[in-house]
């Protein structure tokens, strides 16, 4: 079991990339291990956030899944309804051994979930910044504050509130 990120390669959906950069928050994407995005999501990425790629704070490898179209899980996968996109990333973190998905999409989330894969959002990854120090409890309080009017994430306004009231709480123990 991997009780760190630290140095632990990363898969990426285009989620996680776009709302970070929608923060001009990319730099909390340091610290992992070697990035891993397959071209599709790289697509997508550049479909709605045109230069984000270019800020990516490290260099990362544009990488396909070895899995094929015959293989029974790309079949339920696509029975699930998720995008090609999203299969590539679901089958590329599940083909590298110890890796991180960053997806904020619930759907594959679930399906990573039933594969053993580990994965983070876009609120885990600004929240784990207070661990690494490379922002301040105030400073992550204030990104998920701004989130809903700064970013396009999706997330419920109550379950939000309990996330920044439990950053206060942490912050005020330390």
């Amino acid at each position: 079991m991997v009780l760190t990120d630290r140095g632990r390669p990363i898969v990426c959906d285009a989620g996680p990339i776009i709302h970070l950069d929608e923060l001009d928050a990319l730099d909390l994407l340091e610290g992992f291990g070697d990035a891993l995005i397959p071209s599709a999501i790289c697509q997508e990425v550049e479909r709605h956030r045109p230069t984000a790629l270019t800020r990516f704070p490290f260099p990362f490898e544009r990488r396909e899944p070895q899995s094929v179209g015959g293989e029974p899980l790309v079949a339920i996968l696509q029975r699930v309804g998720l995008a090609t996109a999203d299969q590539q990333a679901l089958l590329l973190a599940r083909e590298t051994p110890g890796s991180l998905l960053l997806t904020d999409d619930a759907g594959i989330r679930l399906v990573a979930d039933q594969l053993g894969i580990a994965v983070r959002g876009t609120i885990g990854i600004i929240v784990r910044s207070i661990r690494r120090r490379t922002r301040t409890p105030s400073a992550v309080i204030h990104m998920l504050e701004t989130l809903p009017v700064q970013s396009s994430l999706f997330i419920r306004p109550a379950l939000l509130q309990e996330i920044i009231a439990l950053v206060r709480q942490e912050a005020e123990r330390t």
